[in-house]
């Protein structure tokens, strides 16, 4: 769109340069240069069309206009804009992609002669619940949330399926489970559907059969699609990859807290078989040992060699600043164990299945058992990232045992431990807790998961921090997210460095971090639920029990709870909720 704001009729010339080099999003990332296959540009009436092909994989784009005609080469356009006084010059462009014979629908339109009508995401925003608030930042974190969640949705062209969430853009966008069940637990005050379609998604690619490439096990949830179909896909090149040790207990968990929230039993009792799956893989695969915890080791030498959410290949490390190897046994991973068998317990509950539920209820208390002692640093005060090859422990501090007081594994007596060695000096930046501690060998403040902040992981610290009801400790984390997330109009990135606060004056991001990215965005959505004390209950159907010390007013209007609309209200000390 071209303007004239000048008193006289103007001519101008306007120009265009179009090129497409189908470089692969990777590529780009590592900025490298990708020469591979043959390019063709073909001049068309209405536009241009560029083609790739390597071999036998294709790709086509379109790039077509409407509007005043252009002059087209293969290098672009060119009009010449003749322009009242007051007037507006105007020109519609629109690409459309192929992946193979595949032209891709798609589902985000502009409408020239309706220009009030809303997309999509504008839509699906609009009919989330709203948010009244006296803390600015809480505001701003909370409208980003649902604008970049709305945006990273994914939907079946078939419109089948109900959305799922990307991991982020732009370089992950695509299916991932990990990411999209810890995304959707976020985001279950405002739409539990969006935790309804990624299990479903899940559940529909859940491993069948055993393959060492693919890292595919019978029960196995799925670590990363890409468009399924397409060619050489993702690091293995097939479209699907399993190569990871939580997201299979992850999927049991996700399902427990969807039906605190509300899932229709028709819903349950067909994913229900997929978390009994889900549980036989855990038992099975998932523990290869057999001495009841779960590890990992990598069946294909393309495959990633740490399969938990810090996968770098350096990321698990020993205090002395060596990389430990696996076979591995991350703490976190027990914790998300012990919770996937504490959520088929209550499951089990609420359909009368009393052998069931007494069994997963007994496996839990095993486990949390034998966890505590054999994770637990008493020399330390805190639990070992993991156990190695020979179950030694992995003794370096980390952000990981802030997840195990997230899911409940952690002895009472040993949780306040946990809890200041979380907020020690060595963790805490004024923004958020690191990943690895500052006075480790392996620590650098601008690494992946060696000393990094990860938002995601601080919103789950800071709950786990409030299970154990360490209130202000918690409280310190979501301040310190809120004021990052100020940095950056609301939106927290995938991860910023782990400087102190103390040494820079705004929290510095990673120049090729996801942002939009799923839990970042997701994480304000956790952190206004702790703020109100937020949770579904079975007698009340929702209850509020404000952080003492929090925000001084908290109004959100429309949660939907076990088919229930709800309106909330809370402050520094109580709560309100009305009913509908």
């Amino acid at each position: 769109e071209v303007r004239n704001f000048t008193p006289s009729r103007l001519s101008t010339v306007v120009e265009l340069d179009v090129a497409a080099d189908f470089a692969d999003v990777f590529a780009i990332k590592e900025g490298r240069e990708d020469l591979e296959g043959e390019h063709s540009v073909e001049v068309q009436e209405s536009g241009l069309a560029f083609g790739w092909r390597l071999g036998d994989i294709n790709r086509r784009a379109e790039l077509s206009v409407t509007g005043p005609p252009p002059q087209i080469t293969n290098r672009g356009f060119r009009w010449t804009a003749d322009i009242d006084e007051g007037a507006t010059w105007t020109v519609h462009l629109d690409i459309s992609v192929a992946v193979g014979k595949r032209w891709i629908s798609r589902r985000h339109h502009h409408h020239p002669d309706t220009p009030g009508a809303r997309t999509r995401n504008q839509e699906w925003a609009a009919a989330r619940p709203r948010l009244r608030t006296t803390d600015g930042r809480l505001a701003e974190a909370y409208a980003r949330a649902i604008e970049d969640l709305a945006a990273l949705r994914l939907h079946d062209p078939e419109e089948i399926r109900r959305p799922v969430l990307a991991a982020g853009a732009p370089w992950y966008m695509a299916l991932f489970g990990r990411d999209a069940l810890i995304s959707a637990y976020m985001a279950l005050p405002i739409d539990r559907q969006l935790a309804l379609g990624v299990l479903e998604a899940l559940a529909e690619l859940q491993g069948n059969t055993v393959d060492p490439t693919t890292e595919e096990q019978p029960g196995r949830i799925v670590h990363e699609t890409r468009f399924l179909g397409a060619e050489r896909i993702n690091l293995t090149g097939h479209s699907a990859y399993y190569g990871s040790i939580d997201a299979t207990p992850l999927f049991v968990m996700v399902l427990g807290e969807l039906c605190r929230w509300g899932l229709e039993d028709a819903d349950l009792r067909r994913l229900l078989p997929h978390a009994d799956r889900a549980i036989e893989w855990m038992e099975r695969d998932g523990d290869r040992d057999g001495d009841g915890f779960l590890e990992y080791l990598r069946l294909s030498d393309r495959g990633l060699v740490n399969q938990g959410w810090k996968d770098s290949g350096d990321a698990i490390r020993y205090s002395d600043g060596r990389v430990a190897v696996a076979p591995l046994a991350l703490c976190e991973v027990q914790g998300y164990a012990y919770a996937a068998w504490r959520a088929r317990a209550d499951i089990a509950g609420r359909l009368g299945q009393d052998a069931v539920r007494d069994r997963c209820s007994s496996r839990a208390d095993e486990l949390k058992e034998r966890f505590n002692r054999e994770f637990w640093l008493p020399e330390r005060g805190w639990y070992a990232v993991a156990l190695g090859p020979d179950k030694e422990p992995v003794d370096s501090l980390t952000s990981n045992i802030g997840h195990c007081l997230w899911t409940g594994i952690v002895d009472d007596n040993r949780a306040e431990e946990v809890a200041k060695a979380l907020l020690s000096p060595a963790m805490w930046t004024g923004w958020g807790i690191r990943t690895l501690a500052a006075d480790e060998r392996g620590f650098d403040p601008m690494s992946y998961h060696c000393g990094s902040v990860w938002p995601h992981d601080n919103a789950l610290c800071a709950a786990g921090l409030a299970r154990y009801g360490f209130m202000d400790a918690s409280m310190t984390v979501v301040n310190g997210l809120l004021d990052a997330s100020e940095a950056w109009n609301g939106r927290l990135p995938e991860f910023f460095c782990g400087l102190d606060r103390d040494d820079v004056a705004t929290p510095i991001p990673m120049p090729t971090s996801c942002s939009p990215q799923a839990w970042s965005s997701a994480a304000p959505l956790l952190l206004l639920r702790l703020l109100l004390g937020l949770e579904p209950d079975d007698m009340n159907g929702l209850v509020v029990s404000p952080m003492p010390g929090g925000v001084e007013h908290i109004s959100v209007r429309g949660i939907d709870c076990c088919s229930q609309m709800y309106d909330v209200h809370g402050g520094e000390s109580q709560g309100v909720v009305r009913v509908r």
